[in-house]
């Protein structure tokens, strides 16, 4: 045993001394060629949970609105062309993921619906932008959408071919 306590220490020096020289802030791989406004792959974008929401109702030919907490479905005239019983739900999540029913609705051609999705309740970085993203259920981002951001109601809207599953997303633009 008293051999074994003088060992250890030993080999945790030489341990120490060995793992250390590998462990540094600066980059070691080559730097890749910086792109002006390249894009990194989406992350979905953390935020603190807001209570569950749901709404539903008809919306046909003429077009309608769908509200749920802060976010929001917008259907314009002519995209459906009978009644449909839809509904948009937001559960309460770490990510702003919303619902939209019945899966895989799509709309007239030429036409889409758009969802916006609020991030007032999301820790935003610098650098990083907001789009809507659809995503899996198990909340892998399947297809980034077109998204506008609007800083004054601050929530993405998100350009919308059919109903499915949608999630707030990041992105960081380098420069």
């Amino acid at each position: 045993m008293n051999r074994l306590t003088r060992i250890v220490p030993i080999i945790a020096c030489v341990l120490f001394v060995t793992l250390i020289p590998g462990c540094t802030s600066e980059l070691t791989a080559p730097e890749a060629p910086e792109l002006a406004g390249a894009i990194a792959g989406p992350s979905l974008t953390p935020c603190r949970a807001l209570p569950a929401a749901f709404a539903s109702g008809w919306i046909g030919p003429k077009g309608g609105v769908l509200k749920a907490g802060p976010h929001s479905l917008k259907v314009p005239p002519g995209a459906l062309s009978a009644n449909v019983f839809v509904s948009l739900e937001a559960p309460s999540s770490s990510v702003n993921k919303v619902g939209l029913e019945p899966v895989g609705l799509k709309f007239e051609p030429g036409f889409a619906a758009y969802l916006s999705v609020s991030y007032e309740n999301c820790a935003l970085q610098t650098g990083t932008q907001q789009q809507v993203v659809k995503v899996s259920s198990k909340l892998k981002v399947l297809e980034v959408m077109p998204s506008v951001i609007d800083p004054a109601t601050l929530s993405v809207e998100g350009k919308l071919l059919l109903f499915s599953d949608y999630a707030l997303s990041t992105y960081a633009v380098v420069y």
